[in-house]
C-alpha cells in the first residue's frame, strides 16, 4: 500500500512537506506538497561577503498566552506582514489561531480562534495561509479556499473539489500547497497519487474555468525526494513547488531548487538563466529516487539534504524591479546554518549575491519591507525577526 505522508507547508525534511492520507468515501487522497526555484548564468556575478555590521533581533512576548509555532517553529512559514511593518500575523494551521503581533512593542495584540465547524468554521485540516490586508485572510483546506476577516467572521467559501471529479485530465491528481490568490483567480500546483508530478493550475472562480501548465525543473525534485518503508507502506517525500507573487504575473519556486519560473499575464514565461553563482551549482536530474531501507538511511538523507542550498521563497522589490531569495545550508560545525542572499533582475538573472556573516540561524520566512530585510525564526519557542538593511 502507498502513502503520501504529510508535514505541514514551509517545512523542510524536518521542513519537509510529505503526502498525508485522508480518507473520503472510500478513496485514500493524499497531499503532495511541492514548490520552485532556480538560478542564472549570464552575468558575471562577483560575491560578496557581508558581515552586516546592523542586525536588530526582535523577539516578541506573549505574557500569559503561549504562541504556538509547532514543531521547529513550522507555522512561521505560514505567517505575514504588514505592508507598513507594523503588524506580523503567524497563523497556526492546526489550531486555526491567527495570532496578530504588534512590531512596535514586541507584544502579543491579538488570537483569533477560527472554529472548525458553523456559520463560520474553516474546517479541520488547513494546509496554507494568505494575508489580503489587515483585515482579511485566505485559509487552503481540502480542495477548499475559506475566505475570513479579523472579526472571526467567515466572508466566503470557494470549493475546487470539481475540477479533479469532472476533468479526465486531472482525475488522478488533487490539490497542493503554496497556493496563490490574485486578481481574482487562483494559482495553485497539483499532484498525482502514487507519482512525484505536479502542474500549475489556474483557476478562475467567476467563469468556473481552469489552465493547466507545465513546470519546466519538475525532475530535479527526485534529487531531494525520498521513499521510506515502514512495515507493508510505502512513503513518498519530496519538497513542494509554491506559488509565489511576481510583478506581472506569478512565480513557480522550490525549497530545494535554484530554478525559477515566471508565468507573465501577456502569456509568456521567464526561466532562470544558466547559473552564476559562486555559492550554488545547478542540480543535475537523476533517474532513481533515494530509497531508505532503515531510520538511519532516512536520517543521513535528510542531514545531506541540510548540507546542500536550500530557499526560502523571494521577496520583490516592486520600486527597483528586483527579486530577493535567501539561501542557507547547515554549516562546517553541523549546527548553525550559512545564509546568502541573491538578487535577481526581473529577467530572473542572477545580478549580485553574498554571504551574510551575522545570520546563523535556520530562517523559516523573509519579508521586505522599504528595503530592510525581516528573517523569521523561532527564538527558544518565541516568535522572533532578524532585522538588517539592503546590503548590496
Amino acid at each position: 500500500m502507498t502513502i503520501f505522508k504529510r508535514i505541514q507547508s514551509g517545512i523542510d525534511f524536518p521542513d519537509w512537506i510529505h503526502f498525508l492520507i485522508k480518507m473520503k468515501k472510500s478513496i485514500i487522497i493524499p497531499l503532495f506538497l511541492i514548490g520552485a526555484l532556480f538560478s542564472c548564468k549570464e552575468k558575471s556575478v562577483s560575491p560578496l561577503s557581508k558581515d552586516l555590521s546592523k542586525i536588530d533581533t526582535l523577539i516578541f512576548s506573549s505574557e500569559n498566552e503561549i504562541i504556538d509555532l509547532g514543531e521547529e517553529g513550522e507555522f512561521l512559514a505560514s505567517s505575514a506582514m504588514s505592508d507598513d511593518a507594523s503588524s506580523y500575523y503567524i497563523f497556526n494551521l492546526e489550531k486555526r489561531f491567527l495570532y496578530t503581533l504588534d512590531l512596535k512593542t514586541k507584544k502579543l495584540l491579538s488570537t483569533l480562534k477560527m472554529p472548525s465547524e458553523g456559520p463560520d468554521g474553516i474546517g479541520d485540516w488547513l494546509i496554507d495561509f494568505q494575508r489580503l490586508d489587515d483585515q482579511n485572510f485566505i485559509a487552503q483546506g481540502d480542495n477548499v479556499f475559506y475566505f475570513f476577516n479579523l472579526e472571526g467572521r467567515l466572508v466566503d467559501k470557494i470549493r475546487v473539489d470539481h475540477l479533479f471529479y469532472f476533468n479526465p485530465e486531472l482525475a488522478k491528481k488533487f490539490s497542493n500547497v503554496g497556493f496563490l490568490y490574485k486578481a481574482e483567480q487562483f494559482h495553485f500546483t497539483t499532484g498525482e497519487i502514487g507519482a512525484i508530478e505536479s502542474e500549475v493550475l489556474s483557476y478562475n472562480p467567476k467563469s468556473d474555468s481552469i489552465l493547466l501548465r507545465e513546470i519546466p525543473s519538475v525532475d530535479l525534485i527526485k534529487n531531494s525526494s525520498m521513499i521510506s518503508m515502514v512495515k507493508s507502506f510505502t512513503f513518498y517525500s519530496s519538497p513542494s513547488f509554491v506559488i509565489n507573487d511576481f510583478s506581472g504575473g506569478f512565480l513557480i519556486v522550490n525549497r530545494s531548487l535554484p530554478n525559477m519560473t515566471a508565468y507573465l499575464d501577456n502569456g509568456d514565461t521567464v526561466n532562470t538563466k544558466p547559473n552564476s553563482s559562486k555559492f550554488f551549482e545547478d542540480l543535475v536530474p537523476i533517474e532513481e529516487i533515494f530509497r531508505a531501507k532503515n531510520d538511519t538511511e532516512e536520517k543521513e538523507f535528510k542531514k545531506e539534504l541540510e548540507k546542500r542550498m536550500n530557499f526560502l521563497r523571494p521577496v520583490a522589490d516592486e520600486k527597483n524591479e528586483k527579486l530577493y531569495r535567501l539561501g542557507y545550508r547547515l554549516a562546517s560545525d553541523g549546527i548553525s546554518y550559512d545564509n546568502f542572499l541573491f538578487e535577481y533582475d526581473l529577467d530572473l538573472t542572477l545580478t549580485r549575491e553574498t554571504q551574510l556573516e551575522g545570520v546563523k540561524i535556520k530562517p523559516k520566512k523573509m519579508f521586505l519591507k522599504e528595503s530592510t530585510f525581516y528573517l523569521a525564526a523561532p527564538f527558544d519557542d518565541e516568535p522572533g525577526l532578524l532585522i538588517f538593511a539592503n546590503p548590496f
